[in-house]
């Protein structure tokens, strides 16, 4: 069927400027730009004077976390106007008391966006402490970052892990190389209802906030099989929302049997291929001590490991992302790029190598970047946050390293390809969040124009993905994703980029519809042919 949408404002994103008043689409693509109604077209929508810009892609976030922990978690801590809430331990047991009595049939507990720099302890609770909130369950606190958790007693006998002598608190390598077995438990523990409210949830929150397609970085080498990462290949195939794999494992031959599933090779991410940790859980890598305790954070692998890996992908054809926020951890894996890409402007149409996260670089990792074909993910909600709420980095960080963030203006202006994401569950999948973040940068000078903001959402992840010759921006030829916004997010000043959302969203032409989480739904999904992740 052809349609014709008319009366708004179709922004291409080729240029700020460019805009057209009517776009055609037939068979899941864009057919024609122009500023008439005139035409023959079995189907008009009027646009009622709204703005239209092609739709967007979110370039790290963990599936499987995201699917389970939204239909199987609640959040302890909340952020608002008047701060965060709870402040204190025996608020955050008041919440954790009361989860407890409303779900008394609930297997493990599970409690996201802990906030320990907002909580006047500073700490997170122990497992002695979980124990008698919980009444003896087993349940898993884990920090608003992800990179350190608390578990109870019973949480750490089901992993097998000696509860007597252990406060039950992790952090660094401890809490990072065995997210994958708690995964697996907390995944074991979600029935086939709570994975469809998962997927009908996070389907809806994607068309709701303008999004067709999502880069899952999910799978953990310390599980010896990792059946949930393959059952969550086979689901991803099939969702409405376009998903594009990188299964997080070391091992280049265990990630291999994907390779066949993707529309190109991809691997890393988070997991196995975390360089380092993050700075709420004192454990980002940077040559200098944490301001408030003396901890010195360190990378995981040596700079020989991390190499020899860059180089098989390299040499395999693989894209290949990682995990790096502090300093020593991102010189680390750029100069391990270095050695293996050549400089200057990447080969059109080929996937890129990636660095996620990229958050506290040294002046000398900034300047190898630019020149190099390296993809840069960025989360700046999250330094937003902090910079109002949070505190942890003006808590923990000397002022120099702070004023040492990603310099996203800088980064852009000299071309580099830089992808907006959310990283969830540890943020909301909120883009409007994340690009309030950008033009509202922690650092003032090197804050993004909402244009740019957007393209870091769209054209750049296309660029990533070596897929813009087929979405991206609106073009006669390429798919017809595009959301729709009742006011043009271009002119957005302040504040006001993030409280956006989408009146609706299409892809390939199709307005997504809202689903309902049933057994049925769920059936339907398992029965539809796979996509290329």
């Amino acid at each position: 069927m052809s349609t014709l949408y008319y009366g708004g404002a179709i922004h291409t994103l080729r240029t700020p400027e460019e805009c057209f008043e009517a776009m055609g689409v037939e068979n899941g693509r864009v057919v024609w730009l122009g500023h008439t109604a005139a035409g023959r077209w079995e189907k008009r929508v009027d646009l009622a004077g709204m703005h239209v810009y092609p739709a967007l892609t979110d370039s790290h976030l963990h599936l499987l976390y995201t699917l389970v922990l939204a239909a199987n978690s609640f959040m302890i801590c909340q952020v608002g106007p008047g701060g965060v809430e709870p402040g204190d331990l025996a608020g955050a047991e008041r919440r954790m008391r009361l989860y407890c009595s409303q779900n008394p049939r609930q297997k493990i507990v599970v409690a996201n966006g802990y906030i320990p720099s907002a909580i006047a302890e500073k700490r997170l609770p122990t497992r002695r402490e979980l124990d008698e909130w919980t009444g003896g369950k087993s349940c898993v606190v884990y920090s608003i970052d992800g990179h350190s958790s608390a578990m109870s007693t019973a949480m750490l006998r089901a992993l097998g892990l000696a509860a007597e002598g252990h406060s039950g608190q992790f952090w660094g390598e401890e809490h990072e190389f065995m997210q994958g077995r708690v995964t697996g438990l907390i995944a074991r523990s979600v029935t086939p209802a709570m994975l469809a409210k998962g997927i009908a949830n996070f389907t809806n929150e994607c068309a709701r906030c303008g999004i067709v397609r999502v880069c899952a970085l999910d799978g953990n080498g310390d599980v010896e099989r990792d059946v949930t990462t393959r059952l969550l290949a086979f689901l991803a195939a099939r969702m409405d929302v376009d998903v594009r794999l990188f299964p997080q494992y070391m091992d280049l031959e265990r990630a291999r049997p994907y390779f066949k599933k993707q529309a190109a090779p991809r691997m890393g991410g988070c997991g196995e291929w975390e360089l380092d940790g993050a700075v709420g859980a004192h454990t980002a890598a940077f040559g200098a001590p944490y301001a408030d305790n003396g901890a010195l954070g360190h990378c995981y692998y040596s700079d020989e490991a991390v190499r020899a890996k860059v180089r098989q992908a390299a040499q395999q054809g693989v894209q290949l992302t990682c995990h790096a926020i502090g300093e020593d951890a991102i010189r680390q894996i750029v100069e391990a790029w270095a050695a293996v890409l050549p400089e200057g402007a990447r080969r059109p149409g080929a996937p890129m190598m990636r660095v996620d996260h990229f958050e506290f670089p040294r002046r000398e990792a900034v300047e190898q970047v630019k020149r190099l074909p390296l993809a840069i993910t960025v989360q700046p909600g999250f330094s937003w946050l902090d910079k109002r709420y949070l505190k942890s980095y003006e808590q923990y960080l000397l002022p120099e390293k702070i004023a040492q963030q990603v310099p996203l203006r800088e980064l852009y202006e000299a071309g580099v390809c830089l992808c907006g994401s959310s990283d969830s569950p540890v943020q909301s999948i909120d883009p409007f969040a994340q690009m309030l973040g950008m033009t509202e940068f922690y650092l003032p000078d090197q804050a993004l124009t909402p244009y740019q903001a957007l393209r870091t959402y769209t054209v750049n992840p296309a660029q990533m993905l070596g897929e813009e010759t087929e979405w991206g921006t609106l073009e006669e030829g390429k798919r017809a994703d595009f959301m729709v916004l009742e006011k043009d997010f271009l002119a957005a000043e302040g504040a006001e980029a993030g409280a956006f959302c989408a009146e609706y969203t299409v892809k390939d032409g199709r307005r997504l519809t809202p689903k309902r989480g049933t057994a049925a739904e769920l059936a339907g999904l398992c029965l539809k042919r796979p996509k290329k992740l």
